[in-house]
């Protein structure tokens, strides 16, 4: 009869743990789930001050976003950038050119988290720019931005980007 009772005990034991150990494993996930939250809506954030910058031609609150240090792009031209400073000059260089937005839509946009400190945002966009010349431009097209959180707030480390060819 006490063997009995100590193999029940044994089991019961066995299932109370197996009980606990699984409500961790939950807690777990949904503490992951939070923060996978958490982390899209702060990249998010950032895409949107990144979004205002371009749109009010922000020229420094622009290149803000972007992380000085390990900095590289896919430029629309097949042409690629390994260092933040070749990129600021041409950046500079072409906002003189522009007067204002007249429209800049991102759609379709997914932000997947890699990890606590690293997330791929993917979109499409639609812009139409009004040159200081006078002529309306339009563009659409497609991005892809790697954003890291180092030092507290969200950086671009890469973007790439290519052009819809028109109908």
């Amino acid at each position: 009869m006490e063997f009995k009772i100590n193999n029940m005990l044994k089991t019961i034991g066995l299932v109370a743990l197996l009980f606990l150990t699984t409500g961790c494993v939950q807690k777990d996930m949904d503490l992951a789930d939070k923060t996978e939250i958490e982390i899209e809506s702060e990249v998010n954030q950032a895409f949107k001050g990144l979004i205002e910058a371009v749109k009010s031609l922000n020229v420094e609150l622009y290149l803000s976003f972007l992380d000085k240090e390990k900095f590289t792009s896919l430029n629309e031209d097949g042409s690629v950038f390994h260092n933040f400073s070749d990129f600021e000059n041409m950046f500079r260089q072409q906002i003189h050119f522009l007067e204002k937005y007249e429209s800049l839509l991102f759609e379709n946009v997914k932000i997947t988290v890699i990890n606590r400190s690293t997330a791929v945002l993917v979109n499409e966009y639609i812009a139409e720019v009004v040159l200081k010349s006078g002529e309306t431009v339009s563009a659409s097209g497609a991005g892809t931005q790697v954003w890291s959180k180092e030092s507290g707030s969200w950086k671009l480390v890469n973007i790439s980007g290519s052009m819809k060819t028109k109908n």
